[in-house]
């Protein structure tokens, strides 16, 4: 009450006097609201305002803006990982608030700052379309050849040139042999022994005459003459030298293979006729692509010949041996061609729409509406479900919603072939559960930082402390101290694979470092290119948790400073480059070791590095100093003989 009435007093000191002290009026009315809000915090309702205006500040704590796979990364504002360029996840939004070894509890406003994003697994024949290249050929099964049956001379030929048009009888080759004039006379004999010996009462000559008689015909049959031409022979009696010899099928002369007035022998091909009415066409499919084909299936193809037009064949056989150059197959299919448009070996490009049923067998798209149901169809998720690494695939799947926020759970499934924008699911999931298919990564890093089961981690292991990248700590200040032992450290125990996929790392240095110890520079920046490909070339899902955390860090500044050596104008400046990268080198080399069959040697020069000292790895045990090259090639000395990780296994 008396804070009331101080108030009253300066009101009334200050109030205007007549209509000229407006000014004073509004200055009085503004020092009263001040001093009301300084001295009326005893009112009721004043102070629940003010209490309600504190809570709801204290509601909305500032947000801070983390990455999942660089945890010490904090920024005020949500945007891109200045060192992965990921998107920046809420660090105060529930995010690892896990209920089981493999689940992920996120509040509403969590999941939809993370961007998650989920889709049902459904029930459906996987559809794909198989591309294939190929070429029209001859149909083999309508092939004929016609060859001399009998040794002789070719006087005619009535088919002069290849690509001629032929009917099935017509007169292709007049050939002359005198063994066939020869059989012919045997012929006419062994008829004329069959009418002697007819009104003989001697049963067996009159059997022995007519299998000569049989045998003649035979004989002639077999020289290519017809039951006709024979016939004739027999009836008039008179023999000829020459044969002619006639079409077996219609067609056209693809092959001449003999000219006028050469003598050939049995056998001798003369001409090779094709049916053209029926194609072949020769398909290349690779072989991940076999699983999706099957013969009597409808493949379309198209030529340049007729753009725009789509031509169907049928597949009529799968090649069982894989081309081991190509890595294809043949597949044969069948064309008609009644119209004579298509042109053995023509180009073209081919199409097959296959449908795969829960058996993982093709099935036609009739087949597929004629089912009327999708009992017997596979279950599909979408490709960007699954994170896949080597052996294993990893799916998120959104549990049932609780008022406790979205919860979601890793499971590993067994997954078939890709259907375009779908793979197969053979186990692990049921059809309606949600699946994420957008921000999948972000929840396995998390769970990958808390050392919970993750794809790059199947059992969880201790929690590591982010992927440093050798950046700052929080304070601004680095975490890493100066080693004086260079050959001092843990080293990590990874897979024989993983350690292997470094030495392309290691060669690529000793080339830098052998090339700057001859004064090449465009050797060494050379070197340093290959040695920064090389570094983006390892895969990571070799290393364990704990290694590929190590190599995300080692891996950035390999090449960072393979580029800066790559980038020098001059080999000085090349060669300081190459401190910080053989530095790194022998960080990498005591963290994972290396799988060559052959010693590294840990080098020291004094005078290196403004006579502070700088080591290098070598992998010979003399000095080669990359800092001073020729003037001072020897300086230096070899601190440590490196085995291989195989030759300590053996020991």
């Amino acid at each position: 009450m008396n804070e009331k009435k101080n108030i009253r007093t300066v009101f009334n000191r200050f109030a205007p006097r007549g209509t000229g002290g407006l000014v004073g009026l509004v200055i009085v009315a503004i020092l009263a609201f001040f001093l009301g809000a300084m001295f009326y915090g005893g009112d009721e309702s004043t102070t629940v305002t003010h209490e309600h205006e504190i809570s709801s500040g204290a509601d909305k704590k500032p947000t801070i803006w983390t990455c999942s796979m660089h945890p010490q990364i904090k920024l005020p504002k949500p945007g891109k990982c200045p060192i992965c360029f990921m998107d920046l996840i809420p660090l105060e939004t529930g995010i690892g608030e896990e209920t089981g070894p493999r689940q992920l509890r996120l509040s509403e406003t969590a999941a939809q700052l993370a961007q998650i994003e989920t889709t049902p697994v459904i029930r459906g024949y996987a559809e794909k379309e198989i591309r294939m290249v190929g070429n029209i050929t001859y149909d083999e099964t309508r092939q004929s050849y016609i060859t001399a049956w009998v040794p002789g001379r070719l006087d005619k030929l009535y088919a002069d040139y290849t690509g001629i048009m032929v009917n099935k009888g017509d007169s292709m080759v007049y050939l002359y042999s005198p063994e066939l004039l020869a059989a012919q006379q045997e012929l006419l004999q062994a008829k004329e022994a069959v009418t002697t010996l007819n009104r003989s009462t001697s049963t067996t000559l009159k059997t022995t005459a007519q299998a000569s008689l049989t045998a003649s015909r035979e004989k002639l049959r077999l020289y290519g003459l017809t039951e006709t031409q024979i016939a004739e022979i027999e009836s008039n009696g008179i023999v000829s030298d020459h044969l002619v010899i006639f079409a077996p099928v219609g067609g056209v002369v693809i092959e001449k293979n003999a000219q006028e007035g050469m003598y050939v022998k049995t056998g001798t091909r003369i001409y090779t006729i094709a049916e053209l009415r029926t194609l072949w066409v020769m398909f290349d499919a690779f072989e991940s692509d076999l699983l999706w084909l099957k013969n009597g299936q409808r493949v379309e193809f198209t030529t340049k010949s007729f753009p725009g037009e789509i031509f169907e064949a049928t597949i009529s056989f799968i090649d069982p041996v894989v081309d081991p150059k190509t890595r294809t197959v043949r597949v044969r299919a069948i064309v008609n061609n009644k119209d004579m448009r298509l042109k053995p070996d023509m180009f073209v490009r081919g199409f097959a729409k296959s449908y795969i049923d829960n058996n993982d067998s093709v099935i036609s798209e009739k087949q597929v509406v004629q089912s009327g149901s999708k009992s017997n169809a596979p279950l599909l998720i979408p490709t960007s479900a699954p994170l896949i690494t080597g052996k294993r695939a990893v799916v998120y799947v959104q549990l049932p919603e609780s008022d406790e926020g979205v919860l979601f759970e890793g499971r590993e499934v067994v997954l078939g072939p890709r259907a375009g924008d779908y793979y197969i699911v053979k186990s692990g999931l049921e059809e309606g559960e949600q699946v994420v298919t957008n921000g999948a990564f972000k929840i396995d890093s998390e769970l990958q930082i808390k050392a919970k089961p993750s794809m790059m981690s199947p059992t969880g292991e201790g929690a590591m402390a982010g992927h440093q990248h050798g950046q700052a700590a929080a304070t601004g200040t680095s975490t890493q101290p100066e080693h004086t032992d260079m050959t001092a450290g843990k080293k990590l125990k990874e897979s024989a694979e993983a350690v292997q996929a470094l030495t392309p790392i290691y060669n690529a240095f000793f080339n830098v470092q052998m090339a700057l110890a001859s004064d090449d520079l465009q050797a060494a920046k050379k070197a340093a290119n290959v040695l920064r490909e090389q570094t983006g070339k390892v895969d990571m899902t070799l290393f364990s948790s704990s290694g590929h955390m190590q190599w995300m860090k080692l891996s950035d500044k390999l090449s960072d400073y393979s580029s800066s050596v790559a980038k020098s104008d001059d080999i000085e400046t090349a060669r300081k480059g190459f401190y910080n990268l053989a530095k790194t080198i022998v960080t990498l080399h005591n963290t994972f070791g290396h799988s060559d069959a052959k010693n590294y040697y840990l080098t020291f020069c004094p005078m290196a590095n403004d006579n502070k000292g700088a080591y290098w790895l070598q992998t010979v045990d003399t000095v080669y100093n990359s800092f001073y090259g020729e003037m001072m090639l020897r300086c230096g000395e070899i601190k440590d003989t490196l085995p291989s990780i195989s030759e300590k296994a053996g020991e």
